[in-house]
């Protein structure tokens, strides 16, 4: 009796362990993924940067397997502003292969654009969820830098950039600053260039009461011009760099 359970115990941890190794040797890729579903890419001005994705599957095989790799409709980047491969091979033996992404400063703006990738499912073959990389300007060393010196109502000021084609970059309404702070600062990325600033004050007394205030203007850390802040309603400077 005891020889037959025994024999019996034998023959259920045989089994068990042939249907582990069978798991393990699937020929369907089965699920795919990517390492992560966001990523933030920074693109110096005029620049390219190429960014490395981890992509997974769900086991290992013996053959190398392609998976079609696609571009969402969801971007917003040009399409001259990035290089994408059609397809990645997991080769064979491994569970994983690495992707490379090329973006490049392409109509990026002031506020990034956005290339959003997927995995093509198909024959068999599912994905997990699509990769969102957010594509944005750096210029470390090459700021163009807004300072203000308040007065003592800064919910008065507005203001705005514009290019050398009047296409206003960035606009700031009144109310944005709340009233008591003493000072603001805004860090832009702009492509050298000519560009027009324009402030205005919604009270029509500019940075004046209680204290005289003032705007400087900067580019790479040297000064492109300062504003006395008795400009009334507004004022405008052109500036370039």
């Amino acid at each position: 009796m005891n020889k037959f359970i025994y024999t019996m115990i034998a023959a259920v941890g045989l089994s068990l362990f042939t249907s582990c190794d069978f798991d393990e040797d699937l020929d369907n890729p089965n699920y795919v993924s990517f390492e992560e579903n966001s990523a933030n890419v920074g693109v110096d001005v005029g620049g390219t940067s190429t960014y490395d994705v981890t992509v997974y599957a769900a086991n290992v095989t013996g053959a190398d397997r392609q998976v079609e790799v696609v571009v969402e409709d969801a971007t917003t980047l040009a399409a001259d502003g990035y290089t994408v491969p059609s397809s990645i091979t997991i080769p064979g033996g491994t569970n994983e292969a690495v992707l490379s992404v090329t973006v490049s400063d392409v109509d990026l703006g002031l506020t990034g654009k956005s290339l959003v990738l997927g995995l093509k499912e198909g024959n068999g073959l599912y994905s997990g969820d699509g990769l969102a990389i957010s594509v944005n300007r750096t210029c470390v060393g090459k700021e163009f830098v807004v300072d203000f010196a308040f007065d003592g109502y800064a919910s008065e000021t507005s203001w705005s950039i514009a290019d050398s084609d009047g296409n206003v970059l960035v606009s700031v309404a009144a109310g944005t600053y709340a009233d008591g702070a003493t000072s603001a600062s805004r860090s832009l990325c702009l492509s050298p260039g000519t560009y027009t600033f324009t402030v205005g004050d919604s009270f029509g007394d500019g940075l004046t009461y209680p204290n005289l205030g003032s705007i400087t203007i900067s580019y790479a850390g040297n000064v492109l011009t300062t504003i006395d802040g008795a400009y009334d309603a507004g004022t405008s400077v052109e500036v370039s760099f």
